[in-house]
């Protein structure tokens, strides 16, 4: 898509035969044409919908932020925010290219909305599938934590902290493909670990280490690393055995306080206890290693034992894999094309 003029269309266009027009254009190869499906998310500012590459056929996601109109307008500030931050995501994210990482596919811009189009993961995200249906069972854990600490391998290879790695920001496709998505706040760094003093606060309270609070609690410019990235991982990990976010039992002050000021962990919780066992435990003490310096890196907890799966192992075979598969969009997200007009480009 990079390179190619983007092209959106409509229902009726596509169904009346219009895109034979556009197809018989000299150049039609170096554009591409989508049409808008259902709304699948929302947020404050942003929407994204099911799009449908008309080009290829291919079913995707996109992005759509709204830009202010002027500078009278209330939300102009935020909105502006919002929308610096989609431009950071896209100058982050266009050139990467791993299994693990969600793949961001092109953007457009018009007066009053931008558009990000995505690569479409039909599972929802991982946050989504635990608020439906719970804990997930324990080597459906392991195969997405080895799944996520391969795309953050890549991700800090190529010198970019995520800085919001939580269960809604990890996408599960059909066959159980796990993928990191949502770098509005993501940081180039050339030295991945090493301390940068630099770094601000971002990222979500609950799944944040201690190092990034510290800044705020203690009124000082300590900064962070990638090292923050793998805290943010072993409170994945906890999410996925406990059905619910890391401290579940506390506020967001509460959380602050008690990694930035007694620098503790995120406990876990008596009633998921029995579903942890000690090399579990291990590996969540890993991850949650006070002093950054000490904690490992995703390479090296790739190494570790909690994330050797069995060898008949299969996603398609587990409980969450039969519960997702009905939250497909792809079927029915266009309800208003006519059949034929996914086989057009192919006609």
């Amino acid at each position: 898509m990079w390179g190619q003029k983007v092209i959106e269309a409509t229902p009726n266009e596509i169904n009346c035969g219009h895109l034979s027009t556009l197809r018989d254009h000299q150049g039609y190869h170096k554009q591409f044409v989508w049409v808008k499906g259902e709304l699948i998310g929302k947020g404050t500012f942003g929407k994204v919908y099911l799009a449908l590459n008309v080009t290829t056929g291919e079913i995707m996601a996109v992005k759509q932020v709204r830009i202010p109109k002027a500078a009278s307008d209330p939300t102009s500030e935020r909105q502006q925010e919002a929308l610096e931050a989609l431009n950071a995501e896209v100058a982050t994210m266009k050139d990467l290219d791993h299994l693990n990482i969600v793949q961001y596919l092109g953007f457009e811009t018009f007066p009053n909305v931008y558009n990000l189009f995505l690569e479409y993961v039909p599972g929802g995200s991982v946050g989504t599938c635990l608020r439906l249906h719970g804990r997930f069972e324990h080597d459906v854990i392991k195969s997405l934590t080895k799944q996520v600490l391969l795309g953050l391998s890549y991700l800090h290879k190529c010198g970019i902290l995520h800085r919001d790695l939580k269960a809604d920001n990890l996408l599960l496709d059909l066959d159980g493909v796990c993928k990191i998505s949502d770098f509005g706040i993501s940081k180039r760094s050339n030295n991945i670990y090493a301390n940068d003093a630099g770094m601000s606060m971002q990222g979500t309270i609950f799944w944040m280490a201690p190092e990034v609070i510290h800044n705020v609690v203690h009124n000082e410019k300590q900064g962070y690393s990638a090292k923050v990235d793998i805290w943010s991982l072993g409170c994945v990990v906890l999410e996925m055995f406990a059905g619910r976010r890391p401290w579940s039992n506390d506020e967001a002050i509460g959380a602050m306080y008690k990694l930035g000021k007694t620098r503790l962990a995120p406990p876990i919780p008596e009633d998921t206890l029995p579903y942890v066992l000690k090399k579990d435990k291990d590996f969540l003490d890993l991850c949650f290693t006070i002093d950054p310096e000490l904690r490992p890196t995703a390479n090296e907890l790739l190494m570790n034992s909690f994330c050797e799966l069995d060898d008949d192992f299969n996603f398609l075979d587990t409980k969450l894999a039969r519960l997702i598969k009905f939250n497909d969009k792809r079927a029915d997200g266009f309800p208003q094309l006519d059949k034929p007009s996914f086989d057009l480009p192919y006609s």
